[in-house]
């Protein structure tokens, strides 16, 4: 079978190295017009493959260059280009994506990010196959990864990148050999989730201890990190604990209400308490444990 692959970053590096070495034809690698990093360009640099790098891969130019190729599947695993008909169906075998999220549940973008923000115990990750909605084309293979209560976006974002190597072969040698069954998402319930962006990170001290310990973890580092208020300075809060077991009451909720110079601080939320354990104020080149005095108040949302 011959391929024409479709990428970028560590995991489309990745998952075309286990391809090839498992006997997979790849005839070029198209990457993004402007990657996350060079390692999949200089993967296929080591390997001789034709690269590709059209500022539009639906643009007749490119389409011209694919027909010429003559791929009988394409793969795309972390391509950010929107695909028109023309590109989809330029090979017989099809287009197939593979997406970091449980579909049809979690269509769209940022959706790592958001499933830890929605308290999912699980992600899934998916391989499809590409039709001309936004993540909607029938279903080839899906697997589910933990997600553990503790776990931040860093430690759920590496799983994810270990696991999608083995998702691409086992999907791909299956549209290989035929053996899958396809599964519709028409008749499932989905969502479609957008990208998240600036002022998406500020926190809601009205919000429930839940959802702001949720959102921090959701968006810690590589994520741009959640953030408050505190005396008209920006803070970002990088890591926070929170126990369920702990009592719900009524008082001011962003003040701090204890505090613990090995841990942190304590701060009321809408229902309960939230423990602040890492900050780091704009303009600062390290996080830090804070240690703010019993009564100051981080600052609710701040709309920019």
């Amino acid at each position: 079978m011959r391929v024409l692959y479709f990428g970028d970053a560590s995991w489309g590096m990745e998952s075309l190295n286990l391809l090839i070495e498992n006997g997979i034809e790849v005839l070029g690698v198209v990457i993004r017009t402007h990657p996350t990093d060079g390692s999949l360009e200089e993967s296929a640099r080591r390997k001789n493959l034709p690269l590709f790098q059209p500022a539009n891969c639906n643009a007749p130019e490119f389409l011209d260059i694919v027909k010429k190729i003559k791929p009988d599947l394409n793969i795309s695993v972390s391509y950010d280009q929107i695909l028109r008909p023309a590109i989809i169906d330029s090979a017989p075998m099809g287009f197939i994506n593979f997406h970091a999220g449980k579909l049809p549940y979690y269509r769209g973008r940022s959706v790592i990010n958001w499933a830890i923000i929605n308290g999912e115990d699980e992600v899934g990750i998916t391989g499809h196959f590409v039709d001309e909605g936004i993540d909607t084309g029938d279903i080839i293979l899906q697997q589910t990864l933990p997600v553990a209560w503790e776990d931040d976006y860093n430690a759920v974002l590496n799983r994810v990148v270990a696991a999608f190597p083995q998702l691409v072969l086992e999907t791909t040698l299956r549209v290989k050999t035929g053996n899958f069954e396809r599964i519709k998402q028409s008749h499932l319930p989905g969502s479609y989730f957008p990208r998240r962006g600036e002022g998406d990170e500020w926190l809601d001290w009205l919000d429930s201890s839940r959802n702001l310990y949720n959102k921090i973890r959701g968006i810690s580092a590589p994520a741009p990190g959640a953030a408050t208020m505190i005396d008209d300075r920006k803070v970002v809060i990088w890591k926070a604990h929170y126990d369920p077991s702990w009592p719900n009451y009524i008082a001011t909720p962003g003040q701090v209400v204890g505090v613990n110079p090995e841990q942190g601080v304590l701060v009321k939320t809408g229902d309960s308490t939230l423990l602040i354990q890492k900050v780091q104020y704009v303009g600062e080149n390290e996080p830090h444990v804070p240690k703010w005095r019993i009564g100051r108040r981080l600052k609710p949302a701040v709309i920019i």
